[in-house]
């Protein structure tokens, strides 16, 4: 149920490749998986959804010390020893040409400023059915397309979420957390 595939330091014409938006067949066949290096399945991303970072939702804004949304983010800074959910809305087609859309993947874009930050969580939502929960995570600095699948590629039925856990330590470190986009990747 954990199953996560990274993609890391990805140029934009890859991330729109990978996303479904460019080629079809972009998907790399050599992705990192938790460290190792795995062959993935061509997926042919019938559509893909993205959401800009600063359309994000805070679920405690009480556990924030600062918020600033930018044309190109939104960055949060935790307060220490906290932790915080984030919520992404997907615009969602569920029906395209008479034919209801499945979830494949949804994926991440963002970074924080040290190891003191960290997504520690990535549960995907269809309206209130819980469909991919990945917990225990624990990604933190640059990660700026960070794909999560969706088992048994369900068919969406009312609108996809994306949540995001946040831990913010205790160290004295920078606890900041820059969101740039979060997206899903569709398929018939």
């Amino acid at each position: 149920m954990q199953e996560q595939i990274r993609t890391q330091q990805t140029n934009r014409r890859e991330m729109l490749k990978l996303s479904g938006m460019g080629v079809l067949g972009g998907v790399a066949a050599g992705i990192l998986v938790a460290g190792k290096v795995q062959a993935a399945d061509p997926v042919r991303v019938s559509y893909a959804s993205w959401i800009h970072g600063h359309s994000l939702h805070v679920e405690y804004p009480d556990r924030i010390a600062s918020e600033r949304r930018a044309g190109f983010s939104i960055s949060l800074t935790g307060k220490p020893g906290t932790s915080n959910w984030f919520h992404f809305a997907i615009p969602t087609p569920v029906i395209i040409n008479d034919v209801r859309l499945r979830i494949d993947s949804a994926m991440l874009c963002f970074r924080t400023g040290s190891v003191d930050a960290f997504v520690r969580d990535v549960h995907v939502y269809d309206g209130m059915n819980l469909i991919a929960v990945h917990d225990g995570v624990n990604l933190s600095l640059d990660n700026l397309l960070t794909r999560f699948v969706v088992p048994n590629t369900p068919a969406i039925g009312m609108g996809l979420g994306i949540s995001v856990g946040v831990g913010f330590g205790v160290e004295s470190m920078d606890h900041h957390i820059e969101f740039i986009s979060a997206g899903c990747d569709l398929v018939v």
